[in-house]
């Protein structure tokens, strides 16, 4: 689908007009910097930073790396978050490096962002996160990043970033084939939008819109969109955009079987591209749509001229998109040249890349180029079975649309059903109004009198109510109270009376019988565990240790003012059933800690899964302790619980704590 959706988000903060700067303005930051120290330094660091972003000849990219480093130091992460946001943008959108990218968001993210203090730093930095994750077509990762931004900038009044983050969930569900999905998340960001006065981002949601539209066959719905995307972009001049909305028509020509007509709006999105300053990524897929357009047509000199002119482009085997719109045209123009062996090798690892990435559609395609090859070939009996394979994955398509076109037309028929419904309740009740007036004026004086007396009664009837409601809440209060005494007395029994009594014989038998004692400890182990399981919570077992643990986080981030961030691998299964309730008690125990304790305003957990091991790393950037001077807080019931449950698991605990430097908990727990 992503063929038809050649949007990328980071044009937003790339395309933002930026202020213009003079030789002596620069000169003059220059100054402040060199004569500067500490937080002071920062400030004038980050002001000399944002001025030449974007701007050519200042060495944005040597500069930016420096201001963060500084920032680090300084413990003003919030500064240096800002500008990995820029340096991410700044390769992936100039520089069309996307891996480069990816290793700034992965080294801030695991080294950096719990010091990020503000939402806003943190909104933004997930959301480029979830940009480039979309654009190298990981898109379970995208909509993860996403949804964390989204959790930080409703916190914000960022209307910009939150219509944003929407718009990118929304490209993401339309990948996925989730059109409901998509269609909803691509309307909640136009109010957004609407609010900041995005007029940029409102184009690029009609765009995305006029695709999505168009790829399940409401063609007259994408026209509408696809005319106001276009006016709008034409009258902010912006070419960028109107290549994008010239080249997603000729796709939709090309799927549409119109393929003459689609080489005409090929050309104006080249046109348009060569007049952006993003040409570097986009004009590599324009080429190549041009190559593949002309091969379809069998005119195989026009078809040369843009492979040259591709072949020129040091981007044209970029990650994502980029490289399947390269391979496609490798093979087509091969094909129209009758070099089918070399059809078929193009052929073959466009098929393997759609597969990899899972794009059914890409796969139609690719299933209905090799049939051709190989009758080509003379090879029926593989021409055959990719034509099977073509049709079967068409067949599913095609149903899948179908199901989700009725799906749009019976919400679109009951939205216009209720408000027609709406409309009409209205207009009786204005009818009514006009009616009732008049009786209205004659009852008002009696009514009076009656809702005095009726009031006089509610009010009577609402205390006794209110009473025995306040009676009833204090009986079901001590009722509660004394259940929970109740439990209490019965924990406390079973630890006195069992446990207890347990530890004594065996301190006697390892005087007096010492071979008794394997037998004392194993009852007394069997006891702990009877009572563990009394106290067992039951999410643990209605839903699994994984999700259990990730309930927990998102219960907390409800009702915390800390942001609590998580990476949970799958662990369900790891430990056996009867100690999973221990890990799961030391991460609530951690958790408790942080929110009682450290006065933090972020927090990270992460559990990570090897083939022997779970590592277990709870970070917060709270006010910490000095771990030398306070060896006593070991002692205390909370950690020493934290303890014997790690060593349960027959693992290891390790603290580190520094004052004002937050705390950093490491688990290790091995597979039995």
């Amino acid at each position: 689908m992503k063929n038809v959706l050649l949007i990328l988000l980071f044009t937003f903060s790339m395309l933002l007009q930026s202020q213009e700067v003079t030789p002596k303005q620069v000169n003059e930051l220059k100054q402040k910097i060199e004569y500067s120290i500490n937080k002071e330094r920062v400030k004038w660091l980050d002001s000399l930073t944002t001025v030449v972003w974007r701007k050519k000849g200042y060495n944005f990219d040597s500069l930016a790396i420096e201001t963060i480093k500084y920032s680090l130091e300084q413990d003003t992460a919030d500064v240096a978050a800002y500008h990995v946001v820029n340096r991410m943008y700044y390769y992936s959108g100039s520089k069309g490096d996307l891996n480069t990218s990816k290793e700034i968001f992965e080294d801030f993210k695991n080294n950096h962002i719990l010091k990020v203090k503000k939402p806003r730093r943190i909104a933004n930095f997930y959301k480029a996160g979830g940009l480039l994750y979309y654009n190298i077509d990981e898109y379970a990762k995208s909509l993860k990043y996403y949804e964390t931004a989204l959790r930080a900038a409703v916190k914000t009044t960022d209307s910009q970033a939150i219509g944003e983050i929407y718009m990118g969930k929304g490209m993401v569900y339309y990948n996925q084939g989730m059109l409901m999905e998509s269609s909803q998340n691509l309307q909640k960001s136009i109010p957004y939008f609407k609010t900041s006065g995005g007029i940029n981002a409102i184009i690029n949601v009609k765009n995305i819109m006029t695709s999505l539209y168009s790829e399940n066959g409401f063609y007259s719905e994408a026209q509408k969109e696809r005319d106001e995307a276009l006016a709008l972009a034409e009258q902010e001049k912006h070419y960028l955009f109107l290549s994008q909305i010239y080249f997603n028509y000729s796709v939709e020509l090309q799927k549409r079987g119109m393929l003459q007509e689609r080489i005409k709006y090929i050309d104006l999105a080249l046109k348009n591209v060569e007049q952006s300053r993003y040409k570097i990524y986009y004009k590599p897929i324009y080429l190549a749509g041009a190559v593949i357009a002309w091969a379809e047509l069998n005119n195989v000199l026009n078809a040369k001229e843009y492979m040259d002119a591709l072949e020129k482009e040091p981007r044209k085997n970029a990650p994502g998109e980029t490289t399947a719109f390269y391979k496609e045209a490798k093979m087509r123009f091969a094909f129209a040249n009758k070099n089918y062996k070399l059809a078929l090798k193009y052929g073959k690892e466009y098929y393997q890349y759609k597969k990899e990435i899972g794009q059914f559609d890409g796969l139609e395609n690719a299933n209905q180029f090799l049939a051709k090859v190989y009758t080509a070939l003379g090879n029926d009996k593989k021409a055959n079975q990719h034509l099977l394979k073509y049709q079967e994955i068409k067949d599913s398509i095609t149903g899948l649309k179908k199901a989700q076109g009725l799906s749009y037309y019976q919400t679109l028929y009951e939205t216009e059903k209720r408000d027609a419904k709406i409309n009409s309740q209205q207009n009786k009740i204005a009818l009514l109004d006009v009616q009732n007036k008049i009786k209205t004026q004659w009852l008002i004086f009696g009514s009076l009198g009656l809702l005095l007396l009726f009031s006089f009664f509610i009010t009577l009837r609402s205390r006794n109510f209110a009473k025995k409601e306040q009676l009833l809440q204090q009986q079901f209060t001590r009722d509660l109270l004394q259940e929970q005494e109740k439990e209490r007395k019965r924990v406390s029994k079973e630890l006195h009376d069992g446990i207890g009594q347990n530890l004594l014989l065996i301190k006697n038998s390892l005087t007096l019988n010492p071979k008794k004692t394997p037998k004392l400890v194993d009852k007394t182990l069997d006891d702990i565990r009877a009572i563990s399981r009394n106290l067992h919570p039951v999410q643990l077992e209605k839903f699994g240790l994984t999700k259990a643990l990730e309930n927990v986080i998102t219960e907390i981030n409800e009702f915390s003012t800390i942001f609590f961030s998580e990476e949970i691998d799958n662990i369900d299964n790891f430990f056996p059933k009867e100690k999973e309730i221990y890990l799961y008690r030391i991460v609530q125990e951690c958790i408790n800690n942080i929110i009682k304790h450290s006065k933090a305003t972020a927090a990270q957990i992460k559990i990570k899964k090897e083939e022997k091991k779970v590592t277990i790393t709870i970070q917060d950037n709270g006010i910490g302790f000095n771990f030398e001077k306070n060896q006593l807080k070991l002692k205390a019931f909370g950690l020493k619980s934290l303890q014997e449950r790690v060593e349960f698991l027959k693992g290891k605990i390790k603290f580190n704590a520094q004052e004002n430097q937050g705390t950093v908990i490491t688990i290790i727990s091995y597979k039995e």
